[in-house]
Parts: C-alpha cells; structure tokens; sequence
C-alpha cells in the first residue's frame, strides 16, 4: 500500500508558508511579518502529520515566467524547497522526504508547476523523463541520450538523493542517476497516419498534466502518478479532463505490475450534467469505448445536506456562514454551485502485483474534521470517508474544543438543514470567519486535499 495525498493549494509559494523575516527601517524599528504564514503552515504540518502520506502531490505552484518543461523560479522555486526542509524536520529518519523538481506547465499567464514531495524511504523516484540542464526542458531519456543527462544545478542539488534508479524488477530507467530524472509534461498520443500527435490539454496553451513514476519495492510493482490542473473554463476544462484519457502512459502503456494514479483540480464539477460526461465518460468507461479507470468522489444526489459529503471547494471568508442552510457537514461554506466538486483521484491497476482496488478515499476537511459521521441517522449513499482528521479551528462560541471531530456544533435538526449556528446566535460569524478558525483554513487553500491509499 502507498498512501498519496493530493492538495491544490491555492498560489503555492514561500509566501503561502514563510513570510519574509523582520526588517529595519530608517528609524531603526523593525517591521515585523504578520503571523499568517505561520498558521498556514501549521495547518498543512497537521494535515499531514494525521494521516502521512508517502507522496504529497501540491497543484498550483507558482513558476516564473519561462518556457514549458524547465524549472519553475521565483516564490515557487524556494517555496517547494522550504516545505521539503519542513518536511524532513517534522518527519526526521528513518524517512527520507525528497522532491521531484517541479516543471513549467502551460505557458503565458496559466502557467503553473506542480510540486510532487515523496518519501525516498517508501518509494523511489524513477522519471519517466530525464534532464539535460536548467536552459533545456525535461525530454524523454531515450530522446536525450542516457550519456547525456546531467544532474541539476545548485539549488536543486539535495531535492532528489544519491544513489541510482532500482535495477531488477523495475522497468523504468534501472541504473541511471536519481539526481539526472525529470517527471513529464509533453504526451503524445494514439498514433495516426504514422505519427502519434503532441495532445493539447485541450490546447497548446493549456496547462499540461505532469506525470511522474515511482518503484515501490514492498508491492514490486510501478505507480504512474498523473497530475493535472484544468482550465477554469468549463468547456476547456471538460475537453481538457477528457484529453487524459487519451495519454498512452495512462491507458494502452499501463502493463502488469502498474498502478495508473490520476489525480487533480479538473475544475469540472461532477454534478454538472453538461460538462462532466464529456469530462470522464471516455476515463471511467470500461474498453473497448474507455480506458477504465475508478472514479473515487462521485455524485451523491444533488441535494443538501447530501452534496456537501462530496464538495471539494470552500468559499471566501467573505462569505462563508456557519449556519444551518446546507446542512452538515457542508453548511454555508462549502461552495454551492457550478465548482462544488472539482477535484478528484482516478485509479487503473494492470494486473500482477499491482493488486487493487484503491482504498480509504477521504476529502480532508479540516473545517468539520472528518470522517463525515456525525448525522444520525446516515444519509444513505453518502461517503463517510474513511480517514481520521481533527479540525483545524481553535475557538468556540459553543463550539466544542480543537481536535474534535466537529468544530460546529450538531443541534437537532432544523427546518434548514443539519445542525449548525442559529442565525440569531451572538457571535458566532465574527467567531467562526476569525484567524483562529475558519481563515486560517481557506487561508491556506480554497480547496481541500484528497488522500487515498493505491
């Protein structure tokens, strides 16, 4: 079992998680740093720290400007690096927390990177692609040359470890440095008329997804992790999510002993009936008319409180409320509408040691915590979850204490929904939209993570 968590968190870069230090100006005071950053990561340190994953996938890191498939600069560059150091100090040995150097992904002002941390003592890095130099993007090791490969500058130099990729069993790059492996960006694919296309994600503008494999030496078998950020437009998103299924790495390439891993903001909500065929139909049907993978956030009927047991998307602290009207255990932060759902992991094993199926799907909520319990009854159809997260909010105007499974209270329910604040209750918004709760979690992304074990 590998255990992956998957995050978009929202303009990823050091200033999400470090501010910058105390500074002396002319009169000789200091300008001391607000403390956001610090609850921000403080939050993602609990996040992981509850239930740690082996790969933690972050979506939206922010690049620089640059060509497609070079290194992303700038705040995403040190912020990706002073999380890895995080990382290695809240999960000292025997762990060995590493990062797969992150890439620029699309181009002009949607470009992105993605951030893929792993612990090298768990699973070990092996491409697919290689890397020949910081001018140059990320190809193919077969394009390259494997003699032609060199290993990353400076300030990338203990991101990946010594050592090589695993011989024996492992497919993918056997022998070749770790510190000399890149992840991919540019897929081709079925071949028609003799040549396999460069696919658009749906164009070529578009971010592209970033895949990168890994050996797991307990299980003998590869996991291909696929990241991918939509466009936020809906017809771009929808043809976008739907290119995926037509990358030969994922599908027609995936062979006994591999797992295919899809994970991702896909910005299509799975309650939209326009745009979610379209999205993961040609993904979730079985072949010979799909590719077959497992769908893990699906709909629940589209009806509150049903529909916040699969909301993914929280709303601004402008607008977030804490009373009864959707129900728990979405009440009136989740976001309601058309991006209620857009985040979701995929799965496909190829037989062998691969094994299957997927387990343990949680959205991680750190507002109400989870796993969603609380009502009683169950609704019927809706997920749980499986995981154990506290939430991550502190004060109470008749909250229960931090660290228990809610931090809004149940009371029976109302002619509105499932527990929550009375409007009429003194206090409770001020309480619940302050830096002690609700902000520091939409402070830190407007999504919520997704974890699952492969």
């Amino acid at each position: 079992m590998v255990r992956i968590l998957y995050w978009n968190i929202e303009k990823f870069g050091i200033n999400k998680i470090n501010e910058p230090k105390a500074k002396r100006k002319w009169d000789d005071t200091l300008t001391i740093p607000p403390p956001q950053a610090g609850y921000r990561r403080e939050v993602i340190r609990t996040t992981l720290i509850q239930n740690t994953p082996d790969i933690f996938v972050v979506v939206e890191t922010s690049t620089g400007t640059g060509t497609p498939g070079t290194l992303v600069t700038t705040g995403g560059e040190t912020g990706s690096l002073f999380l890895l150091k995080q990382l290695r100090t809240w999960f000292p040995a025997p762990n060995d927390w590493r990062l797969v150097p992150p890439l620029r992904l699309g181009q002009g002002n949607v470009q992105e990177g993605i951030s893929v941390f792993y612990n090298h003592a768990r699973v070990q890095f092996t491409g697919p692609w290689g890397w020949q130099g910081d001018a140059n993007p990320s190809d193919s090791v077969a394009t390259i040359g494997a003699g032609n490969l060199v290993n990353y500058g400076i300030n990338w130099k203990n991101a990946l470890p010594l050592g090589t990729a695993p011989a024996g069993n492992n497919p993918i790059n056997p022998g070749i440095p770790y510190r000399r492996l890149a992840g991919q960006w540019q897929f081709r694919g079925p071949v028609v008329g003799g040549v396999a296309p460069v696919l658009g994600f749906p164009n070529v503008y578009n971010r592209t997804p970033f895949l990168t494999t890994f050996w797991d030496p307990a299980s003998t078998r590869t996991i291909k992790l696929l990241a991918f950020h939509a466009s936020p437009k809906k017809q771009q998103s929808a043809d976008g999510t739907n290119q995926l299924s037509y990358i030969q790495e994922m599908t027609t390439s995936l062979v006994a002993n591999e797992v295919g891993v899809i994970v991702g903001d896909f910005n299509v909500d799975i309650f939209n009936t326009n745009f979610e065929p379209i999205a993961y139909g040609r993904l979730v049907t079985n072949p010979p008319l799909g590719v077959g993978y497992t769908r893990q956030i699906n709909p629940t009927p589209n009806v509150w409180p049903d529909k916040a047991y699969v909301c993914t998307m929280i709303r601004s602290y402008d607008n977030a409320k804490p009373w009864q009207t959707n129900g728990y255990p979405g009440y009136e932060y989740v976001i309601p509408k058309t991006f209620s759902s857009v985040d979701n992991i995929l799965t496909r094993y190829g037989g062998g040691t691969a094994v299957g199926p997927s387990t343990n799907i949680t959205i991680v909520n750190r507002i109400t915590g989870t796993p969603y319990n609380l009502d009683a009854p169950p609704i019927a159809g809706a997920p749980p979850g499986s995981l154990v997260y506290d939430s991550a909010m502190a004060l109470n105007v008749g909250m229960p204490a931090a660290g228990l499974p809610s931090a809004l209270p149940l009371p029976p329910a109302g002619p509105t929904g499932h527990g929550g604040f009375d409007r009429g209750d003194i206090g409770a918004l001020t309480t619940f939209v302050g830096w002690d709760n609700y902000r520091r979690v939409r402070s830190t992304s407007d999504h919520m993570g997704l974890i699952v074990d492969v």
